[in-house]
């Protein structure tokens, strides 16, 4: 099987399991889709940036913590700050990792902890945002907006990059990726936003394409400094799942606070 046939295959796999976590609004469905997406992109950092060799139970352990607090931010934003309290055994969690430092005598635990501490953010934190828009079924959309724009985003660099790039957008990071490749994923993520939302909200593409371009050269840049083409190969032809939510756990976060500044100076101008 070619690669390319792979690559049509598996992501084609990978688009439906989003869109049936997205559209079917089954609890289980989607929590068990966005668990994985947690999980497996925790478990990929902490090989990605390890200087040692983690034992397999402490990868486990720091992935479920992400999906702990995954599922945790999801019944705050479905049930409201009183079950804030869901956020206390991952709190002791965090704790945990800071008292083992302490008694750990290798020289690299510092580093190793803080990557550790921004892995639980980076991926659990950030794919946590996603719980915001789907638990609310008028911003359900957003989400489902967003990713929808990411893949015409990485799709329109694709097609006007490998036809008429010639000036290298970030050289030093991603060699392949062109200012010509970023203006052609700008305008489709422009157009798929306005599909989605609205004319009136087609700027919000603008940030999502921004945003998801800013996230891949994110992981390029520390798939470089470790020495890496893919963050796994769980997804044959396309790497691992960071290499595919890359650009959300970038995306979701800037969303988010534009369209809070967004909400708050319209409650202000409003009032």
């Amino acid at each position: 099987m070619s690669n390319l046939v792979k690559r049509a295959i598996f992501g084609s796999l990978y688009v439906g399991l989003i869109l049936a976590a997205l559209l079917l609004r089954e609890h289980l469905v989607y929590m068990i889709v966005f668990g994985l997406l947690a999980f497996l992109g925790t478990w990929e950092w902490s090989n990605l940036v390890s200087t040692h060799r983690l034992f397999p139970l402490r990868r486990i352990f720091d992935a479920t913590a992400a999906v702990y607090l995954f599922w945790a931010t999801h019944e705050i934003a479905d049930k409201g700050i009183a079950y804030a309290a869901f956020l206390v055994p991952y709190a002791g969690y965090l704790l945990y990792i800071l008292v083992r430092s302490i008694y750990s005598e290798r020289q690299a635990m510092p580093t190793d902890l803080a990557k550790v501490i921004f892995g639980q953010i980076y991926v659990g934190g950030f794919l946590s945002i996603a719980n915001i828009f789907y638990t609310d079924t008028d911003t359900s959309i957003i989400l489902l907006t967003i990713f929808v724009s990411i893949w015409a985003n990485d799709t329109g660099a694709y097609l006007a990059g490998s036809t008429l790039g010639r000036h290298k957008l970030f050289p030093s990071v991603s060699p392949k990726k062109s200012w010509e490749g970023f203006v052609g994923g700008l305008i489709a993520a422009v157009v798929a936003t306005g599909l989605l939302l609205g004319w009136e909200q087609c700027y919000i593409g603008v940030i999502i394409s921004i945003a998801a371009t800013w996230g891949d050269l994110f992981e390029s840049m520390v798939k470089r400094s470790v020495g890496v083409k893919d963050s796994g190969n769980i997804i044959p032809g396309h790497g691992g799942i960071l290499d595919r939510i890359d650009s959300l756990l970038f995306t979701l976060p800037f969303v988010a606070f534009f369209l809070w500044v967004l909400y708050t100076y319209q409650l202000i101008h409003l009032a």
